[in-house]
């Protein structure tokens, strides 16, 4: 299965110009200019260009509504809209992004999710509160400078308590550690739909074991950090 999943891909990205470079690190300087680059990689974010594309390569070969779970700045979002927008095709995309307006906000927000503090990322300090800015306002800034801010809905606020819909990809940049899967992943699983595709990014071997271990998604494939998982439906244990 994964191996067919793996030609379809890289059939698919054919047809626009792209083609996936498995690599342990970044890319070689022969196998980058071999590359078609996103225009989504011009947006400021953690977000690497073997992720991107293995982003874009979800998108373009499955359909559906699509939510994303953390857009930050829009480095991802970009991906799934350029995605879109290269397939020629509008799908229902819903985009969250906690609303944090202070490093205080940022830190009491986690303490609630993994019970302990975490350091604020400088780049929150230096990119989203010192310009006294939203994410989503600087995501939507960002989208527009692409023309690709036609193709999704941005919302600033916990997709936990503000969704209720289902659908068929869901892409969450909030699966950094085994206490916040477990804190996201049932709310994620109440909003797929059966066969609904998964995409989490930092998916180091502890993660990926935690999400397989909830008997409810198989890994597909993983492209550095960025992990694809099939739910396969029903709640697991």
């Amino acid at each position: 299965m994964l191996s067919q999943v793996k030609r379809s891909v890289n059939a698919s990205l054919g047809k626009f110009g792209y083609r996936i470079v498995r690599t342990p690190t970044a890319p070689t300087d022969a196998a980058s200019s071999s590359l078609k680059t996103l225009k989504a990689e011009s947006v400021d974010g953690w977000f690497s260009t073997e992720r991107c594309r293995g982003l874009y390569a979800l998108i373009i070969t499955t359909t559906g509504p699509i939510l994303e779970i953390g857009h930050f700045l829009g480095r991802s979002t970009a991906c799934i809209c350029e995605a879109m927008a290269d397939a020629n095709q509008h799908r229902e995309f819903r985009s969250y992004d906690i609303g944090f307006k202070s490093s205080d906000d940022f830190k009491e927000f986690y303490f609630r999710v993994l019970g302990q503090e975490i350091d604020v990322p400088s780049e929150y300090v230096s990119d989203v509160f010192a310009k006294e800015m939203t994410t989503t306002e600087l995501a939507l800034r960002n989208l527009r400078g692409l023309g690709l801010e036609t193709y999704v809905e941005l919302v600033s606020g916990d997709f936990i308590e503000l969704d209720t819909s289902r659908y068929d990809v869901v892409f969450c940049d909030a699966m950094h550690q085994p206490e916040e899967i477990a804190y996201n992943l049932p709310h994620i699983i109440e909003r797929s739909n059966p066969g609904c595709m998964w995409a989490f990014d930092d998916m180091n071997p502890e993660n990926i074991r935690a999400i397989l271990s909830s008997g409810t998604a198989v890994l597909v494939d993983c492209a550095e950090l960025l992990g694809i998982f099939r739910y396969m439906g029903g709640s697991g244990a």
